[in-house]
């Protein structure tokens, strides 16, 4: 029993004692297998004290990383207050920026930037690492590296790579851009803090940025090197070159691709621009060359856009062109990014013709060559006071400075107005009544015009109430000078240019016209050229009106007046003419009021007319001026004269109140009226002729003269005479002296339409040997003799004493 509990104590001792000195290595599978039932045992006892061994191991490491981890966050601390320093003075200021290069994938840029608030550390960043990214798609990154910053220098120099990784999102961006001028972004940015201290981490930094772009500054644009518009044989329509110099004071330098922009109005592109290749200095001083063509007309909507355009832009309302990129697939030179941000963008630009800048335009006189006048008939009656109207056909010529070679196509096939005038207060008084065949304007060649129009009757009719308003307009015009009026209304045009053909139907007109015609108006010579009807060999005079006197009668004589009516005939080759119910004008000569001149009726038209004035001629016959007057005309000197109105000139109220004030000066070239046969200009006139012979006696040196008075009414008395003779005004011949009331105290009758011959009347010889040779030479025939006369004669009541030189009189000359 002993040895039984002995052995089976003992063996379980002992295994306990075997466990507690068993080593921690695996048996062999001979062993395992010798003594399983131990081993399982020994395997618990062993995990045991692995785990009381490694838990200790655990919690040595724990407290060490803790420990580390302690002095590493201690460590960036150290550091944040260089860190903040840095970023209180890192808002920086562009200094300069170029564009170098960019395509589809990127855009090469260099930048300068300034740190003005830069504090007294220096900062370097080994690397940043920027992902820019729009309503959460990526639109490209940024890799930079060793920037460094210092104290000293305080300014930052950048020359990298904006990698474009969605053209379509990096357009996006930069359309709201331009459109908003400002736009929200994300920006992931992993910096490398190890500039600070050496084992500082990488930053991740997600932030969202509003960028707002800075005001455009003002520029300065001016064109240069214009060429066109011409037809353009490939694109169609009309295209234009010219070279923009923009100077905007931007620090900005850019090398841009060409692009393309259209100008759309009510959706309909009218126009597109190529802009570029530019290049952009530091300053913003750029040269960029711009072709602009003009599409022609592809659509009735077309032609309605372009008409509805220019309707606005008259009327002073303005318009709205769209501007924006064309089809990205177009200009495939630019980036696909920056095509498609100006594509998307929409620009509106104002047309207000208000804003555009002003030119001074030169003298019409520089561009209007020509006025050829083809019909011209005016008619104001007494009957019709308020209702004026004339009939017109013209042409004139228009020849504008080419200096761009431009050879577009610009014509009016028809222009018909329908208009009124307005006055200060913008209120109507008088409609323009046309009854038309319309204005047109052809071009002959680039920038040579022809206008021409025809009006059978283009009038004015008063508005009923504003007779007063008409009136004063009248008067500014007349008395004045000064044409001061409104014009309002529409027009009708259908133009023809190179881009095709436009009907603008009721274009508005509101112009205001402020006139002051002091000086003379200079026509071109030529503004009757088309006037006269002449056959192909009509003599040379054809081309001149003709006015003769068929009659003077004597109305009234006193001795102060002298009444006369005289019968004209005016053979008028002109197809211009005018009809009026009746006018008197006042002629004053050098202050003197010499005589009223007037019409009962005027008419005149082309062809062969019959008209009577009526002078009432003032007369003061010891005044020097009257006498120097018929001096100067018998001379055929240049006379002035004032021609006036005066109250009651005319049966026509507006008129007359217009005419009242009126005064105008006149230059009269007396030599134009001259006997028939003899050329002149535009006008020839003719008197009866009063001296019908001149007879000279050498032997009993005397003269006797046959006249034909030609006036009827009164009695005419020839009382003395006073002449001296000359030949070519410088060689003396003789002087005569001769009252002819010694013999008879009235004078020498001269009857009515009646030949008289005078007595002889005795001359005192000159006694030179050149004017004996003369007379001598000029027995039996004629001698021009150049005549200087005072005449003193009675007229009815009025006495008349007059002066006058007559030119080449021819005097016979007998034995």
């Amino acid at each position: 029993m002993t040895d039984f509990r002995t052995n089976s104590i003992a063996p379980a001792a002992a295994a306990a004692d075997e466990d507690e000195h068993e080593p921690l290595l695996p048996q062999t599978p001979e062993e395992s297998r010798g003594s399983e039932p131990a081993a399982g045992l020994s395997i618990k006892h062993r995990v045991l004290g692995v785990a009381r061994h490694t838990t200790t191991a655990l919690g040595v490491c724990l407290a060490a990383a803790c420990l580390g981890i302690g002095f590493y966050i201690l460590y960036i601390l150290v550091h944040v207050p260089a860190m903040l320093e840095v970023l209180q003075g890192s808002e920086p200021q562009l200094e300069s920026a170029s564009l170098i290069d960019m395509d589809d994938d990127g855009v090469l840029f260099a930048v300068d930037l300034h740190f003005p608030n830069w504090g007294r550390r220096a900062a370097t960043v080994p690397f940043a690492n920027t992902t820019i990214y729009y309503h959460e798609d990526a639109v490209g990154w940024l890799y930079a590296k060793n920037l460094e910053v210092t104290p000293h220098h305080k300014r930052l120099s950048l020359y990298d790579v904006f990698h474009v990784t969605n053209a379509e999102a990096m357009g996006s961006l930069l359309a709201e851009a331009a459109a908003r001028r400002r736009v929200t972004v994300s920006a992931q940015t992993g910096i490398s803090l190890g500039g600070f201290g050496r084992y500082l981490p990488v930053v991740s930094v997600h932030r969202e940025l509003e960028l707002v772009l800075p005001p455009l500054p003002a520029a300065n644009i001016t064109f240069q090197d214009v060429v066109g518009p011409v037809d353009d044989t490939v694109d169609g329509g009309v295209t234009m070159h010219a070279k923009l110099l923009l100077n905007a004071p931007i620090p900005v330098s850019a090398n841009i691709s060409p692009v393309r922009i259209d100008a759309r109005y009510q959706n309909i592109t009218i126009a597109s621009v190529d802009i570029g290749p530019t290049t952009m200095f530091a300053g913003g001083v750029s040269s960029i060359p711009v072709t602009t063509n003009i599409k022609r007309i592809s659509s009735s909507a077309h032609e309605e856009a372009l008409a509805n355009l220019a309707m606005k832009i008259s009327s002073g309302e303005g318009a709205e062109l769209l501007l924006s990129g064309s089809d990205p697939s177009c200009c495939e030179q630019a980036p696909l990014w920056l095509r498609q941000m100006l594509h998307m963008v929409e620009i509106p630009i104002a047309t207000d013709i208000a804003q555009l800048p002003h030119y001074a335009l030169p003298p019409y006189e520089n561009f209007v060559k020509k006025v050829s006048v083809d019909k011209l008939y005016a008619y104001w009656s007494a009957e019709d006071s308020y209702k004026p109207w004339a009939g017109i056909s013209a042409q004139v010529l228009i020849e504008i400075p080419n200096t761009s070679g431009a050879n577009a196509t610009f014509e009016i096939e028809s222009l018909v107005p329908h208009l009124q005038l307005v006055d200060e207060d913008n209120q109507p008084f008088a409609t323009i009544d046309i009854v038309a065949i319309p204005i047109q304007l052809k071009q002959v060649a680039p920038f040579k015009f022809v206008v021409s129009c025809g009006f059978d009757r283009l009038g004015l009719s008063v508005v009923s109430g504003k007779e007063e308003q008409f009136t004063y307009a009248m008067k500014r015009a007349l008395s004045d000078r000064n044409l001061a009026l409104g014009i309002n209304g529409t027009l009708d045009i259908v133009l023809a240019t190179s881009i095709g053909l436009i009907h603008i139907n009721k274009l508005p007109v509101d112009a205001n016209i402020d006139w002051t015609f002091d000086a003379d108006i200079r026509m071109p010579h030529s503004i009757f050229y088309n006037a006269i009807d002449a056959a192909p060999n009509a003599e040379a005079e054809s081309s001149s009106a003709k006015v003769s006197v068929n009659r003077i009668h004597v109305a009234e004589t006193t001795r102060e007046l002298l009444v006369f009516e005289l019968g004209l005939d005016i053979v008028n080759p002109f197809t211009y003419g005018a009809f009026i119910t009746d006018l008197a004008l006042n002629v004053n000569y050098d202050g003197l009021h010499i005589a009223t001149v007037g019409v009962e009726e005027l008419s005149l038209s082309k062809g062969k007319n019959t008209q009577t004035v009526y002078v009432h001629f003032n007369n003061y016959p010891e005044d020097l001026r009257q006498k120097r007057l018929f001096l100067e005309a018998s001379v055929g000197r240049n006379i002035t004269i004032e021609v006036a109105g005066f109250p009651n000139c005319t049966r026509i109220p507006p008129l007359e109140a217009s005419l009242r004030e009126f005064t105008k000066e006149l230059t009269v070239d007396t030599s134009k009226l001259r006997k028939p046969g003899t050329s002149s200009g535009k006008l020839a006139g003719s008197f009866p002729q009063v001296l019908q012979e001149v007879v000279f006696h050498i032997f009993s040196m005397a003269a006797e003269a046959t006249v034909v008075n030609p006036v009827s009414g009164a009695g005419i008395w020839l009382q003395k005479i006073e002449a001296i003779g000359y030949y070519h005004e410088d060689v003396p011949l003789g002087t005569l002296e001769y009252d002819f009331t010694a013999k008879q105290p009235s004078g020498l009758r001269l009857p009515y339409n009646q030949a008289v011959t005078t007595p002889r009347l005795p001359i005192t010889a000159n006694e030179t040997s050149i004017g004996w040779d003369l007379l001598r030479k000029a027995i039996g025939g004629t001698l021009d003799v150049d005549v200087f006369t005072n005449i003193q004669m009675q007229i009815g009541n009025a006495p008349l004493n007059f002066t006058v030189l007559g030119k080449n009189a021819p005097v016979k000359v007998r034995l």
